[in-house]
């Protein structure tokens, strides 16, 4: 009987077009007409169909079902011929609303292959995506580039469309808006047999429920693990670095010489109680010629006021190990001394480094991996824990031969990562294009990405929670970039990213109080489980041209209690100060509890309400929201800590009807936190010293280090 349902399913196929619906929840239904070439994705809940059309008859039309890293699917076979073989297949998923389209070459190609797959515009007037120039900046527009699409209208009913593979030499193209395909760079030929190209679709009512979906299939696809927020020293821990935006970045200390100023630093931190856990060695560490990025000879020496050498200079890296000037006994020996370990900056190649006799190279990289290993084993040596590739837009965008071949780029990155892996050393993209954030999901060793430009400031902002999305879904944690401690808004903002924390000050010109707000006494970074990420209301306003506020939120889960953080915060531009969001928006479903840690005001919204406010003078703030559990209280968290909820010192927030339970985490040499929250009655704690205010009805509770071991847990009762 299967076999005669088989048949007649073929027969159907081949005369008369196919059409076939994922057969769970109907996510997805797909149809390919084979006399004339045309097929529609429909995502039936949402009611948008996609048409697209391959001017061609197809032939040879199977379907099949089946299950891989993303879950079960359907899919659909076809063959047709343009100057070139090609193979088609459209796969679709169950369970999800995600579709795969492969075009293969069975023959392989020596011309430019067509895209596939190429649709009529949809009705979905609002449009996103990433722009090609040094960091991936957020834009309203489609730019005709290797990034995602996101296609969006007046419900946040949300389509992503971006390349699945070939990151690196990618394109999206539309003709003025009206057809949208998904290929190759123009330059790309002479493509081998059986090689096959893929485009992931995924659709959500929800933009920011899209990028997530997107992501998570994109990271299934390639096994790719998200790494904690806490995975190696960078993440960990609070740290000090020399990139352009610090006090030390190609400056020094000519009295104590550049290494020594970095040993007074560590040793100054450590007198003040200041905590470390690592530090960063930006360009002046290592040797570079006079030649910059367009091979002009540039000035003799970057800073006319310390002395001449291949250290002190603008151009591309000559040889990757440390100047001897800087570091007369070597790089190992700095690291040692300083106890510390590092994370360290590479740049582009320069023309004439003497890494072009040894390794092969392309343009400004080299795409050997003895080049990779060499100095991976260096640097593991040389007690270096991450390894930070810089400069990668112009390793792209002036390499032809990376362009156009597509084994070039994945050659410059795989080995970067297989190296670094086999020395147990993490990578960080800086200067990434899209498509190299892209490319991240392939090497769970990318555990950071700037999604910022040099020295973080609040102009900066915006474009970094954006980008911040792109890295998240590509499971790689972003970094904000260096700025000085007393700068408020930035180390909010930082250290809400859930990504690395680092500061650039001067000897002397620390805060202190500041940086205690990120980390506990030994360094160790609080933060929230993810990045601060934008709201959908964002995404509208900025497409309807509306000049508001931006907000961006990002939370802490303990088993069911979700606790938000809000940063909302206004551009020059940005003409409205007033603003509004509603807790559930942020996956808070309770009454809640907003609190403005900065002013000192705290306000009860009722479920389903929205929260109003407007923005101090300084055109900035945060708010913590947390949900009054059935105990009437509203935890708040450490009153000292950015993120008070932190789970590096929060790790158990639980609620059983009139007791909220909390877990605080020491670290050594703490005496006491300061818990803070919101009750509606009296209260009372079987630990710590407890005040209630029942005016504002705010509490603290003063909580003593334990005699032993690193954790309190307290149990906080409303009195009847």
């Amino acid at each position: 009987m299967k076999n005669c349902i088989g048949w007649l399913l073929l027969y159907c196929l081949i005369t008369s077009g196919f059409s076939l619906s994922a057969q769970s929840k109907e996510m997805i239904s797909v149809s390919v007409h084979p006399e004339n070439g045309s097929y529609q994705v429909s995502f039936t809940a949402l009611q948008k169909t996609f048409t697209g059309s391959l001017g061609q008859p197809l032939h040879d039309l199977h379907t099949r079902m089946g299950k891989d890293a993303i879950g079960a699917y359907s899919s659909v076979t076809f063959t047709w011929k343009d100057r070139i073989q090609y193979e088609g297949r459209i796969r679709w998923y169950t369970y999800q609303p995600v579709v795969i389209f492969d075009l293969t070459l069975p023959e392989g190609a020596r011309e430019h292959p067509m895209a596939f797959p190429v649709f009529d515009m949809p009705d979905l007037p609002y449009h996103f995506s990433y722009h090609n120039r040094i960091f991936p900046l957020a834009q309203f527009f489609l730019e005709e580039t290797s990034t995602p699409w996101l296609l969006y209208n007046e419900k946040a009913d949300a389509c992503i469309i971006s390349p699945a593979s070939d990151f690196i030499v990618s394109m999206m193209t539309h003709n003025d808006s009206t057809v949208i395909s998904s290929g190759l760079n123009p330059e790309v030929k002479n493509l081998p047999s059986h090689f096959t190209h893929s485009t992931i679709m995924v659709m959500e009512n929800g933009i920011r429920k899209s990028w997530d979906r997107w992501g998570d299939a994109l990271r299934a696809l390639y096994q790719r693990s998200r790494p904690a927020n806490d995975a190696d020293a960078v993440l960990n821990f609070f740290g000090y670095w020399t990139d352009n935006g610090a006090d030390y970045y190609y400056d020094y200390d000519t009295a104590k010489g550049y290494a020594g100023t970095l040993l007074a630093v560590r040793e100054h931190y450590n007198q003040r109680g200041i905590p470390l856990g690592y530090m960063q060695l930006d360009s002046w560490w290592y040797q570079k010629s006079l030649y910059n990025i367009e091979n002009k000879k540039g000035a003799p020496q970057k800073k006319k006021e310390y002395p001449a050498g291949p250290w002190n200079r603008s151009g591309g890296m000559m040889e990757y190990k440390a100047d001897t000037f800087l570091f007369p006994e070597g790089l190992a020996a700095f690291q040692k001394k300083l106890g510390l370990p590092l994370i360290t900056h590479n740049r582009w190649m320069d023309s004439s480094s003497p890494y072009h006799e040894k390794y092969k190279i392309s343009g400004y990289t080299a795409i050997d991996p003895a080049f990779w290993d060499h100095i991976m084993a260096y640097l593991k040596q040389s007690g270096v824990i991450n390894y930070e590739q810089d400069w990668m837009n112009y390793m792209y965008t002036r390499n032809p031969e990376m362009i156009a071949d597509v084994s070039i780029g994945n050659a410059f990155t795989d080995g970067m990562a297989q190296a670094a892996k086999k020395y147990g050393i993490n990578m960080q993209y800086c200067m990434a294009l899209p498509r190299y954030f892209m490319q991240g999901v392939k090497y769970n060793n990318l555990t950071t990405i700037r999604a910022s430009g040099d020295g973080f400031m609040p102009k900066r902002w915006k474009y970094f929670i954006f980008t911040s999305q792109l890295a998240y879904a590509m499971g790689i944690w972003p970094w904000s970039d260096v700025f000085k401690s007393y700068e408020t808004g930035n180390m909010i903002l930082s250290v809400l990213s859930a990504g690395p924390v680092g500061t650039g000050d001067a000897l002397g010109l620390e805060d202190k109080a500041n940086i205690l707000m990120a980390c506990r006494d030994d360094g160790v970074l609080v933060k929230p489980d993810l990045p601060m990420l934008p709201l959908d209301i964002n995404y509208l306003q900025m497409a309807r041209g509306e000049e508001k506020p931006i907000l961006g939120a990002t939370y802490t889960l303990h088993g069911e209690i979700k606790t938000g953080y809000v940063f909302v915060f206004a551009e020059e531009a940005t003409k409205i100060s007033r603003f509004a969001f509603r807790p559930m928006d942020i996956g808070i479903d309770d009454d809640a509890v907003v609190f403005d840690p900065l002013r000192n005001k705290l306000q009860v919204v009722k479920k389903g309400d929205a929260f109003r406010d407007e923005l101090p003078a300084d055109r900035y703030t945060y708010f913590i929201v947390a949900p009054v559990t059935s105990s009437g209280i509203a935890f708040l968290g450490d009153a000292g800590k950015i993120t008070a909820t932190g789970k590096k010192r929060i790790s158990q927030i639980s609620c059983q009807e009139n007791q909220l339970t909390i877990s605080v985490v020491f670290a050594e040499g703490e005496t006491a936190v300061t818990l803070r929250g919101y009750a509606k009655k009296p209260l009372q704690s079987d630990k710590g010293k407890l005040h209630w205010d029942p005016a504002s009805h705010l509490f603290t509770l003063v909580v003593p280090a334990p005699q032993s071991g690193k954790t309190v847990t307290l149990n906080l009762n409303s009195m009847q």
